[in-house]
């Protein structure tokens, strides 16, 4: 009985990285109730493995620390074992991480986690060898002393759990605050700048994350205040995008690079991480014209549309780091010996010192970067721009089919709502602001997906694989799909998009709302898991609540309808006192409450779908603007939706003059009726653009 109850548990999971535990010696539970009730019925504490199918170290701990005999049997005779997806459930990973960083002062993957019966945390680390070694505990012993501290010392270990309870707890204690300073903003903007690595761009040591919040901060501030804070993320952008963090053979990054030059990956890319890092090389090219951010930007669109894609809309979540624990990132790796075998002398010679082959070491196989430009190729190698080129393009079509020919690292073929659509709000970005042919496309087929495949009468829904969908979508799910739906808005004016968006935000008022302001991850407790949090950390992507609070005040701009006016009010008091301890951990927070004192500008569009229309459409978009909100108004389409009495008084005018207008607004003021692009371009770039600085 106990084996199919187990089984059923595991085959809950739609995650890959769970359901491989049907195959481990180990008997693996997943996250159920039954597997609690076993724990408590038979007093046996709980060993929970929290990772992920792309995490090497995660594969590493599954082929030796869980195939080792003396840990199986120990974990089978005395442990109830629960596997867990992080990215599928980031809401039990996040509140286990704030556990571990507590106990071992650290966190990340595997997090391996002992509990109580009940799901409190005894003690907690990332991966450990079977035996002692790397300077690490083996798993045997630790084994043995939490069986042991389980057994023979309860009275400390209540202690214990009462001390982490009332630490997690109060880490979210924020008071209401009233009296709003927008010269905090600036004041997290000198702190980032404080961070920030003058050799190799980036912020502090290693490891080093893509800050992607930082970059939108930055930016959106520089724009307003000189270049200074848009050199800094220029440079920073570039100097990933030369790095080996980035494929420079497949386009997409990696999650992280564990030197600070940006040069040694680790090796595992996920759809959220080249979505967000998609909106940063557009709006920053937006800013700079820089073409080398465009160039990046578009090696991360073939990437997901090469690796990612969903034939029927969607995009998978990620790639795995290996394909053989044995050897990390192979895949992404290249010896000389190997290369001198594959390519002319010619084309030898050029990635060489293009790629950074002269700093490999002996016949190591090693990642490649952009460690000279071409010009400085060229000059080096005395021949001409044009000759080098070619011989590039040469070298890297030789490598790529080469590397084609090898094992690729598995992808996650899971949607995640939340996930697929901040990829479709990249993709509006790049084709708004790089110019690029038909993506917009996919953007729209994303949100059809997302409207058509995961939404139920019940609400959203988190993922969809093989055509089964699970568990009920989070609140990063909700706000990215808003705003997505938004974006399609604005990109369509099609009245679906609109009610859709509608629809998602009464979701998350009624389904998310804390009472006391802001928003829980998650609609309900999960048990035992009953602890509430409304985390507004970046990790380092974008927080739920401040993409919940960005999502409803875009809504309310652009519908007029107060309820979602009043929940951003609430939830921007509500947090405010918390964001300010976290300080540029919160950088996303900050750029909400930015947009929530300083009003971006909104440009109003209304008349028929005819070319004038179009025209004043496309420039609207194109233009930026930090913050900006596009609002096109067909005809009568979505008159019932909108409560703006301001918006109304553009329609009646529009149909007292019979051709398209385009207002620009901002403060509680509006241009006069605008009929001309070029002449829309320049009042959204200028318009009372004194206020913002």
């Amino acid at each position: 009985m106990d084996i199919d109850e187990r089984i059923q548990c595991l085959s809950q999971s739609r995650s890959p990285y769970v359901l491989e535990a049907l195959n481990s010696p180990v008997k693996w539970w997943g996250w159920c109730a039954k597997a609690f009730e076993k724990a408590i019925n038979e007093d046996k504490p709980l060993l929970i493995d929290i990772g992920a199918g792309w995490c090497h170290w995660c594969h590493v701990m599954d082929e030796t620390t869980y195939k080792d005999p003396e840990v199986v049997q120990l974990i089978n005779d005395y442990f109830i074992p629960i596997k867990v997806d992080r990215d599928e459930r980031p809401d039990i990973d996040r509140r286990y991480q704030e556990a571990a960083l507590l106990i071992a002062g650290q966190g990340g993957w595997p997090l391996t986690v002992f509990a109580t019966p009940k799901g409190e945390v005894i003690y907690a680390g990332t991966y450990f060898p079977p035996r002692d070694g790397m300077g690490l505990p083996g798993m045997v012993r630790v084994l043995r002393a939490v069986l042991d501290a389980y057994r023979s010392r309860r009275d400390q270990i209540g202690e214990l759990i009462r001390e982490i309870s009332n630490a997690i707890t109060s880490s979210y204690v924020s008071t209401v605050t009233d009296n709003l300073d927008i010269g905090v903003v600036d004041d997290v903007v000198v702190k980032i700048v404080d961070m920030y690595d003058n050799e190799h761009g980036g912020f502090g040591m290693a490891p080093k994350f893509p800050q992607v919040t930082y970059h939108a901060l930055l930016l959106y501030r520089g724009f307003y205040t000189g270049s200074a804070l848009i050199n800094i993320v220029r440079e920073t952008l570039i100097r990933m995008g030369r790095g080996g963090i980035y494929d420079q053979l497949g386009g997409g990054f990696h999650r992280y690079s564990v030197d600070s030059g940006w040069l040694i990956p680790h090796f595992e890319k996920l759809l959220i991480d080249n979505a967000e890092l998609l909106m940063n090389y557009s709006e920053a090219y937006a800013i700079t014209m820089d073409d080398e951010l465009r160039e990046i930007g578009v090696g991360i669109i073939n990437y997901v549309n090469d690796t990612l894609a969903n034939p029927d809309g969607g995009y998978y979540a990620s790639q795995d780091a290996d394909v053989d624990f044995k050897d990390e990132g192979g895949y992404y790796k290249w010896s000389v010996d190997e290369l001198r075998g594959l390519l002319s002398n010619d084309e030898f010679n050029i990635i060489y010192w293009y790629f950074g082959i002269f700093k490999f070491r002996g016949n190591e196989k090693a990642v490649l970067h952009r460690a000279l430009s071409i010009e400085e190729v060229a000059n080096k190698l005395g021949i001409s721009i044009n000759m080098a080129r070619s011989l590039l393009n040469s070298a890297i079509s030789k490598m790529i089919n080469a590397r084609r020919q090898r094992k690729s690292p598995r992808i996650d073929t899971t949607i995640y709502a939340g996930w697929s659509s901040a990829m479709a709000i990249a993709y509006t970005m790049a084709s708004d602001y790089m110019s690029i042919n038909g993506v917009i496309e996919h953007s729209l087929k994303i949100i059809d997906f997302i409207m058509n495949n995961m939404y139920r009468s019940d609400g959203l829904r988190r993922a969809f694989r093989c055509n089964t969908l699970s568990l009920p979508g989070l609140l990063e799910d909700y706000s990215y799909t808003l705003l997505a739906a938004l974006m399609a808005y604005s990109h369509t004016g099609d009245r679906k998009y609109l009610e859709f968006a509608i629809k998602l935000g009464n979701d998350i008022v009624d389904k998310f709302r804390a009472p006391d302001g802001g928003f829980y991850d998650t609609d309900m407790p999960d048990e035992p898991m009953t602890l509430r949090i409304k985390p507004i950390a970046d990790t380092p992507n974008w927080s739920p609540n401040s993409l919940a609070l960005i999502a409803l005040m875009n809504l309310y701009r652009v519908t007029g309808i107060d309820k979602f006016s009043k929940e951003v009010n609430n939830g921007i008091r509500a947090l405010y006192s918390l964001a300010m301890r976290y300080g540029p951990a919160a950088s996303s927070y900050f750029i909400a409450l930015d947009w929530y004192l300083r009003d971006p500008p909104k440009v109003v569009i209304v008349g028929d779908a005819n070319d004038d229309f179009i025209r004043l459409l496309r420039m609207a978009l194109r233009t930026f603007r930090p913050g900006k909100l596009v609002i096109p108004i067909i005809s009568d389409s979505v008159d019932d939706l909108l409560m703006d009495n301001s918006i109304r008084a553009m329609v009646n005018e529009y149909r007292r003059k019979g051709s398209p207008l385009a207002y620009v607004c901002a403060y509680s003021a509006c241009t006069t009726p605008i009929v001309n692009e070029e002449t829309l371009r320049n009042v959204l770039t200028d318009f009372m653009r004194d206020r913002y600085a």
